[in-house]
């Protein structure tokens, strides 16, 4: 690969990593108190700033760290890296056919007056409950095989470690909002390895 390409690559990955690696952070600032955020409102949605500054902007200080150390490259690590770009994407539509941008930030359960909008389980929700957190994760996953840099696999890895804990702090919201019909929900389609080829099974309470 040429330099200019792998400098593109390298750019692109930074870009995605300043983007998405403070988001469990934030989330995991909002979900254990999100009854206190709530009181606060839409304002608390300002907290988002100063966590993508202070997360975000580092990374793009120490990009050559993040670079110094890359695994060996080939067809096939590129050919499946492109792969999970690819898929990054499709399930980012996906996504995004169910919520809004307003949505996935947030602003709804922050609203002082929150109401309750149902649990949606059709599309890709109904293969995987988390389809948002395991896409970023894939992201990072396919930027890491794009340009070999050990520091994006390293990004990856805090990442999914850092799901583990937001992903049930949600549910934990779910469950007292929804009950038995979460459960249902939960109990038949799993947190992050989505259904593929099984037939995703009817909710029943």
């Amino acid at each position: 690969m040429s330099t200019e390409f792998t400098r593109t690559l390298d750019w692109l990955a930074v870009v995605y990593a300043a983007l998405y690696f403070p988001v469990p952070v934030y989330w995991l600032l909002i979900h254990p108190a999100v009854n206190f955020w709530r009181r606060v409102g839409y304002r608390s949605f300002w907290v988002a700033l100063p966590v993508w500054i202070s997360i975000g902007l580092p990374l793009v200080l120490i990009e050559n760290s993040l670079f110094s150390h890359r695994l060996p490259r080939n067809a096939a690590t590129y050919g499946l890296g492109a792969a999970l770009l690819a898929l990054n994407f499709w399930v980012g539509r996906q996504v995004h056919q169910k919520f809004s941008f307003k949505k996935l930030a947030g602003l709804p359960e922050l609203n002082p007056k929150h109401q309750l909008q149902g649990i949606v389980s059709t599309g890709i929700y109904a293969r995987v409950r988390h389809p948002r957190y395991a896409n970023i994760l894939v992201g990072f996953i396919a930027f890491g095989l794009l340009t070999g840099a050990a520091g994006i696999f390293l990004l990856a890895l805090i990442t999914f470690l850092l799901y583990l804990i937001v992903a049930p702090l949600e549910e934990r919201e779910l469950r007292e909002q929804y009950g038995s019909e979460y459960e249902a929900y939960a109990r038949t389609v799993p947190r992050f390895i989505p259904y593929l080829w099984r037939k995703p099974r009817k909710l029943s309470l």
